[in-house]
Order: structure tokens, then sequence, then C-alpha cells
């Protein structure tokens, strides 16, 4: 045998984990991706990272992974999820220097594979439940509750599913009613690029009632419900891409219009606009534009100033928003008459 032959032997040669498989050259990319991953985080603060960071990233890398294999039945794509995962400049500086966000989205995405899983058994309970904790745990899944209805209404969830749902979203969106209501918020922990960028984003301190929040909540709230009365479902099964679609609509919308948001809000979209991506590879440049937007905002965290005005990556967003409702309104138009 040559040694070219046998080189080419040792590469392509198939392994099997469980239901994982792989070749030596894939395996060997996956781990000099995650050593140039591991290397890109240590330079952010004194030492090794905080294994909690490490493994929360890790982890959600790695079920972005097994969800764009599950959706495309591609390796290629699985892999390619995981790389851009692992150098994702918002997810390096979320996981490594703020930490937390990196964990919901996390959850939310081991929630998206527990709900590919099956209808009406129990892992769309587990769907449930888990993004129930999200809501409870923050308002900036606020905008999740809301594609959730989308999916009761297409017979996707069952009531006693959106009850649960309702009942840990209302909770939370109550609490920061409350808060917002208190006028509490101050100036620097607004970092992500929604509409106040454009109408100004100066909080009311030490009154009773801040008019922003209060017009921002109920704005938020009546849009939300009237985007969900106009939504007509098609008769056909949900496909991911539409499913990442109204999610990446209904979060982005939301956070578009409610008040002080911090950075952190942009996290999950930003892997879900990577999952989509990588679900249908045509829709590349909304997800790029996407990325943009959201690291925008924690370069103003970090730097008190971001690359160009916040007000330009909120336009941005708008149009992006824009361009997913769009998308959303012609596939359901689409299948009712096709």
């Amino acid at each position: 045998m040559r040694i070219d032959d046998l080189l080419r032997g040792v590469l392509f040669r198939g392994f099997r984990l469980g239901s994982l498989r792989f070749d030596f050259l894939e395996g060997l990319l996956a781990v000099c991706i995650t050593g140039a991953g591991y290397l890109l985080r240590t330079p952010f603060e004194p030492g090794v990272p905080h294994w909690t960071c490490l493994l929360a990233e890790w982890y959600l890398c790695l079920a972005s992974a097994v969800l764009v294999g599950r959706y495309t039945g591609s390796r290629r794509k699985s892999l390619g999820t995981y790389g851009i995962l692992m150098i994702l400049p918002a997810v390096v500086a979320e996981g490594t220097i703020l930490g937390g966000a990196c964990a919901g989205a996390l959850l939310f995405v081991c929630a998206l594979l527990f709900f590919g899983q099956g209808q009406g058994n129990g892992r769309t309970w587990l769907f449930t439940l888990v993004t129930a904790g999200l809501l409870l745990w923050s308002v900036r899944y606020i905008g999740l509750l809301f594609a959730c209805m989308v999916l009761w209404k297409k017979g996707r969830l069952r009531v006693e599913q959106l009850l649960v749902l309702l009942a840990a979203g209302g909770a939370r969106f109550v609490h920061a009613y409350r808060a917002w209501f208190g006028a509490g918020y101050t100036l620097e922990t607004f970092h992500w690029p929604n509409i106040y960028e454009l109408v100004g984003r100066e909080a009311v301190q030490g009154q009773l009632v801040d008019p922003a929040a209060c017009v921002g909540f109920f704005l938020t709230l009546g849009l939300m419900l009237f985007l969900i009365h106009l939504y007509r479902p098609g008769e056909q099964e949900e496909e991911p891409v539409s499913l990442l679609r109204l999610f990446l609509f209904f979060g982005l919308t939301c956070g578009y219009f409610l008040p002080y948001m911090d950075q952190s809000y942009g996290i999950l979209y930003s892997v879900l606009a990577v999952l989509y991506f990588m679900t249908a590879l045509e829709e590349f440049l909304l997800p790029m534009l996407l990325q943009i937007v959201v690291f925008a905002g924690y370069q103003e965290c970090f730097h008190g100033a971001s690359m160009m005005p916040m007000a330009l990556f909120s336009a941005l967003q708008f149009l992006i928003i824009c361009r997913l409702g769009m998308q959303i309104y012609v596939t359901s138009g689409e299948r009712r008459h096709g």
C-alpha cells in the first residue's frame, strides 16, 4: 500500500459514538476549533475563565450543532455551526466577560431539541417547562411567549401548555412593569439598539412614573397581540426554517419596543440567527447583519461607544425585523393558497 493511500484511509476513517458518526478529519477539525475557541477566551480576564462560563458556552455550541444536524441531516453544516459559534464575538464576550445569558440561550436551544422530537407527548411539555423557566428568569425572553402563542394557534401546543407559558411570562412582565413604573433604571444599562436610540433613552429618576417605559410596555403588548391576530397559520407542518424565523421575528420585535434592554438581550437571537443561516444557506445577509447589530451593543458596553452611532444599528435592526415579517407573511400566504 502506498503512503498516500494509507494517509487517505486514516483521514477519512469513520468512527461511531452511539448514533453520532464522524470521520477522523472531522474529529480533528472539531478539536482544533475547540482549542482556538478556548484561546480566544483566555485574554479577557486574568488567568483561565471560570469553568462554568466555558462549559455553558461549549454546551451551547454543541447543542446548536446537534440541532442543525437534526434539522438538515448534514454533518458538515453541523460542524460549521459548531465552528461559527465557538468563535462568534458576541458569544465569546457574553460567556466570558458577562456570563448568564449564554446559559439562557443554551436552555432554549435544548428546548428546541425537545420540541423537534415529537408533538402531543412529554417532549412538548419539556419544551413548555424550559421556556416557562426562561420567561420567569428574565424579561428579555418575553418575545418567546408571543411566538409560542402563534404555535398554539397553529395547533403545535396544547391549551394547558399555553396557560403555563402565559402564567410565567405574565408574572415576569408584571414584575418588569413595576420596575419601569418606579423609574429605577440608569442610563449605563442600555446597550441594546432598539427604538429608544432614535427617540431618546434618558431614564426618569426620582419620579413616580417613567412615561417612556409605560408607553413602551403597552405599545409592545398591543403590537404583539395585533401581530398574533393577523397571523393565519397554513395547513402544512411547520418547517425548521419557519420555526426559527418565527422566534427571531417575535423576539426581536418585542425587544425593539421594550425600554431599557441591555446588550445581553441579543445573545439568544444571535445564536438563533446562526441556526437560521445554517438551516437555510440562502438567508446569509440577514443573519450576518444581525450579528453586527448584536456586537454593536457589546462594543458600547465595554468601550462606552460603538463603532458607529447606535441609532444606525437601531435602524438596521428595524429593517431586519421588517424583512422577517415579510417572509413570514409571504410564506403563510403561499401555504394557505398553495
